[in-house]
């Protein structure tokens, strides 16, 4: 019996991790509708799992559970970006001092190999693997913080922007920037160099940011056009 429980448990925590990752891969767009029965019938699994699983993502911030209307992606305003980002800045900061003052030789290693992983996908025009490597490489480096609290918090505040998250992979130079500055990142860490590190984890997380808020601009000056 212990063991169908835990079995239980490991395919419930599953099916969590697939239906945010569905979220966060741009599966779903921002606002769209979250039907219980079609997402019961795709996973193969009870519809009861997923109004509990769609419960546990609307307190990560990634859908919002609207009363006799079900559940729907979350979609976020300029001023809430421009917080949201305030906030992330100013701890991601904090972890990444943190983590230069716990960092190994071991770790810079690893840094290096995800840093050439990152520069041979882009050559191969992988974008999926950008993300993917991108991600891992920042990843490691909060983790060495060693602060679960910040860590949850800032994993926290990156899954709200999700919606942002594929729009600085569409310019060719901010994607060479971010490579250049994963190289500067490795030399901020491995000198101690604070000063450093606070300009790069201020600017390389907004690249997101600035790119869909540019287009957000872009979107609403058509709009006016048309209306005019």
């Amino acid at each position: 019996m212990r063991l169908q429980k835990k079995d239980l448990k490991k395919d419930y925590n599953k099916l969590i991790e697939q239906l945010e990752n569905m979220i966060l891969g741009g599966r779903f767009r921002p606002r769209e509708r979250l039907i219980e029965l079609n997402l019961a019938e795709e996973l193969g699994v009870s519809r009861f799992w997923i109004r509990d699983v769609l419960k546990i993502l609307e307190t990560k911030g990634l859908i919002q559970v609207i009363p006799y209307k079900g559940a729907m992606v979350c979609d976020l305003n300029e001023r809430e970006i421009e917080e949201i980002f305030e906030v992330r800045i100013e701890l991601e900061s904090l972890a990444i001092r943190k983590a230069a003052g716990n960092i190994q030789k071991s770790d810079i290693d690893s840094l290096k190999r995800i840093a050439d992983q990152f520069e041979e996908s882009v050559s191969c025009g992988d974008f999926g693997k950008m993300i993917s490597t991108d991600t891992k490489f920042h990843g490691n480096i909060i983790a060495l913080c060693n602060n679960e609290a910040l860590i949850q918090i800032i994993n926290q505040l990156k899954a709200r922007c999700h919606i942002l998250r594929f729009h600085a992979w569409s310019s060719q130079e901010v994607i060479q920037r971010i490579q250049k500055e994963h190289r500067l990142f490795i030399k901020g860490l491995e000198n101690k160099d604070f000063k450093l590190l606070d300009e790069l984890s201020g600017k390389h997380i907004c690249y997101s940011k600035d790119s869909y808020l540019m287009r957000l601009k872009v979107k609403r000056g058509k709009t006016a056009v048309l209306k005019a």
